[in-house]
């Protein structure tokens, strides 16, 4: 199964991808791929800490989209950043530091909400402070997503935080502090890179540990030799793992 998934990423990685068209998602910004009717994905960046447009995984979501026509899927910008077209979505992103606020992640829930469809599963993957994100909406809001993919995911802040001898973040939400409310409903796969010296392994490990024991539907998956950057290793096989999904 895993292996014909792969073979069909594959093939779409080959294929032109299809076009996106800029759109407003709920309060947010981003783009929309293809317009399937079974799936609906979605795809949030990382920090982006270094400066720069937050579009990186726009190419990502027009290959997913030309592979799986159907799904519909959405790269959204995170409250705060926009990209290289010149969309900015709603919210501050305080310099990039210290905004996985409660406010930051309200904003990106409306979003999800309003992309949600009846009788369709809404599959939503994070990458890095995307995940850290994703991590609290679950919980804050059960229900609301039936599959999130937790890539590079500094699940714990505070850990996070001192692990990399770093200041700590006081606005931030933590998903390992939301853990108990994640309902056992939600599907919850964490990937990260065996190299990722950022957001280090054992912090989506622990995580989906804690969800485990209160019966979430939770898994740990490493990638061998990939790193932090999505380009590094992840890419692929988070995909493909997103296929599964869709091919639920």
């Amino acid at each position: 199964m895993v292996a014909r998934v792969i073979a069909l990423l594959l093939v779409g990685l080959l294929a032109f991808a299809i076009a996106g068209r800029a759109d407003d998602i709920g309060p947010l910004k981003g783009a929309v791929f293809g317009s399937g009717t079974e799936a609906v994905v979605v795809l949030l960046h990382g920090d982006v800490s270094k400066g720069g447009p937050a579009d990186y995984l726009y190419g990502t979501a027009g290959e997913f989209a030309a592979a799986y026509p159907q799904a519909t899927v959405y790269a959204v910008l995170r409250p705060g950043y926009g990209d290289r077209d010149g969309q900015t979505s709603a919210g501050w992103n305080n310099l990039r530091r210290d905004h996985y606020t409660a406010e930051n992640n309200d904003l990106v829930a409306q979003a999800l909400a309003a992309v949600k469809r009846p009788g369709r599963r809404l599959i939503v993957m994070g990458h890095s402070g995307g995940a850290a994100q994703l991590g609290v909406i679950i919980a804050r809001y059960p229900g609301l997503v039936d599959t999130a993919v937790l890539v590079a995911c500094p699940c714990d802040i505070g850990r996070w935080r001192e692990e990399n001898g770093r200041r700590p973040w006081s606005q931030s939400q933590s998903p390992q502090a939301f853990a108990a409310d994640v309902p056992p409903a939600t599907r919850v796969v964490a990937v990260t890179g065996d190299k990722d010296t950022n957001a280090f392994p054992a912090l989506a490990r622990d995580y989906v540990a804690t969800l485990q024991a209160k019966g979430v539907d939770a898994q740990f998956v490493p990638v061998a030799d990939a790193a932090h950057d999505f380009s590094m290793g992840l890419a692929r096989p988070v995909m493909a793992l997103v296929a599964q999904e869709v091919l639920r």
